[in-house]
């Protein structure tokens, strides 16, 4: 074998890995169009969304910070109150905060009740009502500030659409076992809107959620069927049975796609790695690969400090080049040192390929904070991937980085082309050799690579 051919077979298995790295893409620019929102919008968690009938997006968070800062993503203490819930606006990339109050004083979209609180979940609108599924939080002092609670039972919070004007919360008295919680993600589908949801379950000493299933036909405020195996459902939420045995996230996301459910989720117990389970029904079952089950680890992030990560949700009403765009959320243990950097305290969003994703032979992996700008760089210059196509006289290339090095290589590994990318590029294929040639592009972050057949 000589060393041309060798070299060759070292570049095209350097190719194969960093194909292999694509599953999963930051979604920089989702990430920055929250750090401008008007109503004071500054840090929060849960990050779940919905695609309104009028085409905008509503998104819906967890405990939030609410006022203005003093420099890039550093909190002016004395003009910011914290909240136990809020919602954005999305409209036309316009973003707008929604709570009760003004932003001087301002107090949870989801009002809370005596001493508890409510944390949103997922949501569905039926006519011109916005219904938000929330699980009641319990004070109770575990001595960390921020895990001061306890969690409670599921309710639906109740908002006049479009207006967003709150009415009413009201428990689901359908769910008669207090180990269950709903809402999860909500999935309409044909002649039903189905719920998923979880099950506090015991296996040896550890406890952890696993999923159940339920739904109704024309609302969520008429009588629940839960599913209850083989096919079979039932009014009563006692006959409910798992729907897998995977230990689920709180919060997670099912995707349809060529006749098939996959389940997207970020590990349990804030472990930092995130998950495809696939199945033919909704009904699964999700089960962990040993149990039979189809799983795909397709993403680890590492961990960074006092941070940690949990709780993913998918939004697929934001796509880019077949992707879907899905976030995780981002909290520290230092609760303190949210003030001094709120990124501790936002979602990271990333392009997912599902099928690159389950065809990957080993995970992606993405750091926290080297895939986002710096607090005190505001131009915001990003990496974008590149696109590679062919058309009969040229090579093309788009949305490469200004800067980026453009290489070209021939069968027998050498380089045959190399220049600095300053926009789209165009190469005449008849200049370069006429066999299998493999192009790498690098841009600040990322290497993108391509095999293409010359010989035509």
């Amino acid at each position: 074998m000589t060393v041309r051919i060798i070299l060759f077979i070292l570049v095209l298995s350097r190719l194969v890995l960093l194909q292999a790295q694509h599953a999963v893409l930051p979604a920089y620019d989702q990430f920055l169009k929250f750090n401008t929102v008007e109503g004071g919008w500054l840090a929060s968690d849960a990050t779940i969304s919905l695609l309104l009938p009028d085409g905008n997006t509503l998104w819906l968070f967890g405990d939030c910070i609410v006022g203005e800062e003093s420099a890039p993503y550093v909190i002016n203490g004395d003009k910011s109150a914290f909240i136990n819930n809020a919602a954005i606006i999305e409209h036309d990339g316009v973003m707008t905060a929604c709570y009760q109050g003004t932003i001087e004083h301002p107090s949870s979209f989801i009002p809370g009740e005596g001493g508890d609180i409510f944390w949103p979940e997922h949501a569905t609108i039926e006519n011109d009502t916005l219904k938000i599924f929330a699980i009641r939080i319990i004070y109770q002092d575990n001595g960390t500030p921020g895990f001061n609670f306890r969690v409670g039972t599921t309710h639906l919070a109740y908002f006049k659409y479009p207006e967003m004007e709150y009415f009413k919360t009201e428990e689901v008295k359908y769910i008669t076992d207090t180990t269950m919680r709903f809402g999860a993600h909500v999935l309409k589908k044909e002649d039903h809107t189905y719920i998923f949801g979880v099950k506090d379950t015991t296996e040896g000493i550890f406890k952890y959620p696993v999923p159940v299933l339920a739904r109704v036909v024309t609302s969520v405020d008429e009588p629940w069927q839960f599913y209850a195996g083989n096919g079979n459902w039932s009014f009563n939420c006692k006959d409910a049975v798992l729907i897998g045995d995977r230990p689920m996230s709180e919060s997670f996301f099912v995707y349809e796609k060529n006749n098939h459910y996959y389940l997207i989720m970020h590990e349990i117990w804030m472990v930092g790695e995130l998950y495809l389970l696939e199945a033919d029904e909704l009904t699964g079952p999700w089960n962990r690969a040993g149990s039979v089950g189809i799983e795909k680890r397709f993403c680890v992030i590492p961990k960074h400090g006092n941070n940690f990560t949990y709780n993913l949700f998918a939004h697929p009403q934001f796509q880019n080049d077949g992707r879907i765009l899905i976030s995780f959320n981002v909290n520290t243990s230092d609760f303190w040192s949210i003030y001094n950097d709120t990124r501790n305290y936002r979602a990271r969003f990333l392009w997912l390929s599902v099928d690159d994703a389950m065809a990957a032979a080993e995970p992606d992996t993405i750091d926290i904070y080297d895939m986002l700008v710096s607090a005190d760089d505001q131009t915001h210059i990003i990496d974008s991937q590149p696109i590679i196509r062919t058309d009969y006289q040229n090579i093309i290339i788009d949305q490469a980085d200004a800067g980026a090095e453009l290489y070209i290589y021939n069968v027998d590994g050498r380089a045959c082309y190399h220049a600095s990318i300053d926009g789209p590029v165009a190469i005449n294929r008849s200049k370069l050799p006429r066999s299998i040639i493999l192009i790498q592009i690098i841009n600040k972050k990322t290497t993108t690579c391509a095999k293409i057949n010359n010989l035509q």
